[in-house]
């Protein structure tokens, strides 16, 4: 990640994420949003997890890899997404004390978007 043309890309990126958040209400997935946005006012930061045996359940139904293909996967894509995380805030990725609610997706999508949303609506009404 040290690469002139990598550090013009996340700079791009960087920029790109607080034009979307300065236009109004948004949801950004990824990116290291959560420290980009850091100083902004208003932002929920929401960090979604799975325990090790589902997500490796998951990666083989999804896209059909077989078990050990999924771990490496999994593996591989954690030390990407923490790298990058780490280039952009000097942080470890997945921190507890960087978001405000953390949800376990293997609870299923449709209980981890009734949570999201339940959070949300308790936010606004304390406001």
């Amino acid at each position: 990640m040290s690469t002139e043309v990598v550090q013009q890309a996340i700079i791009a990126q960087d920029k790109v994420i607080r034009q979307i958040a300065d236009k109004g209400g948004c949801v950004i997935v990824g990116r290291a949003a959560d420290y980009v946005l850091r100083n902004y006012k208003n932002i929920v930061n929401i960090f979604i997890y799975a325990p090790k045996d589902y997500r490796i359940q998951r990666v083989m139904q999804v896209y059909g890899d077989n078990l050990e293909e999924a771990k490496r996967n999994i593996r591989r894509s954690d030390e990407a997404r923490a790298a990058y995380y780490k280039n952009i805030s000097g942080q470890s990725w997945g921190e507890r004390h960087n978001y405000e609610l953390l949800i376990d997706s293997s609870v299923g999508t449709e209980e981890c978007a009734a949570a999201i949303c339940q959070y949300l609506i308790s936010v606004n009404n304390k406001k």
